[in-house]
């Protein structure tokens, strides 16, 4: 009986503890953003969708802790490109797949910072964009803020913008949850959202336009002038290779560390003591 005891305590000391992912997580409770930021305008551009994330297949949410990870885990980040923070919750911002789908209002508390990031997991609360790929939209006083069309996406790829905030798209491998796009990892070919004929890209300070330019015929040229190109300097690269920095957590990943780290000391001194009762039951034999 000492012996089904100890082997079932060891058993389950075994299979009930967690997997760490090796990427980061946000939290699902949005963070305090400094001030008091007000509600942000209904203005095309003055919020952004910065990246996307809608197969997972691993923990993306901090709070999450068993493996529910489609209604848990699927996440989409906002990126504030103004000067100044803004209140999506005062604003009632809320996000959908198109007209009559499944709407997600953002949780009290989701405000962005000048030129930061609000991650928020919209699965949580019903059948959000259940289609393999749809069209995300965030809205304000039911003006579209922003959209994109979202492709297929294979398990834990995200769809994100190049750059923060610029037009062009791609699907990433190593997705930057809660983090800056600019240090993306390994893309496909980007996709581009190109621009009507006779308009070009501008930006302002509630996000990206387009403005006319100038059209007209081509003045014919009766002699062609090419510039001199300049000499190119050339350096020598060093082959000494560059110090690397080691990955400093996130303060959201404390928490969590702290909580991984306390189970795998309570595992080891559950398997010493199943070792102890163990030896204890064959000297009793």
């Amino acid at each position: 009986m000492m012996f089904f005891v100890v082997t079932l305590l060891c058993s389950s000391a075994i299979l009930f503890t967690p997997t760490v992912s090796a990427h980061g997580c946000a939290p699902s409770t949005p963070p305090p953003v400094a001030g008091s930021p007000a509600p942000a305008p209904a203005s095309k551009g003055v919020v952004l969708l910065n990246e996307i994330l809608l197969n997972p297949q691993s923990t993306w949410n901090c709070s999450e802790s068993g493996t529910d990870f489609v209604s848990k885990d699927t996440w989409i980040e906002l990126y504030n490109p103004n000067n100044q923070p803004f209140n999506l919750y005062a604003a009632h911002a809320y996000l959908d797949s198109g007209p009559g789908t499944t709407i997600y209002y953002l949780p009290f508390g989701s405000a962005v910072a000048a030129h930061g990031f609000l991650v928020v997991f919209p699965r949580t609360v019903g059948n959000f964009a259940p289609e393999a790929a749809p069209t995300i939209r965030l809205l304000i006083a039911s003006t579209t803020i922003d959209e994109v069309k979202v492709p297929g996406l294979a398990a834990d790829q995200s769809y994100a913008r190049l750059i923060d905030g610029a037009s062009k798209w791609q699907v990433i491998s190593t997705p930057t949850i809660n983090a800056s796009n600019n240090t993306s990892g390994v893309s496909s070919t980007p996709t581009s959202i190109s621009s009507p004929a006779g308009y070009k890209s501008h930006t302002n300070s509630n996000g990206y336009n387009n403005t006319p330019f100038a059209s007209g015929t081509q003045p014919v040229w009766s002699k062609i002038q090419l510039p001199t190109p300049a000499p190119v300097p050339t350096t020598s690269i060093s082959s000494k290779p560059l110090p690397s920095s080691p990955p400093v957590a996130s303060s959201s990943d404390l928490p969590r560390r702290i909580g991984m780290t306390a189970l795998i000391v309570i595992l080891a001194s559950a398997l010493l003591l199943c070792w102890r009762a163990f030896k204890t039951y064959l000297k009793l034999r």
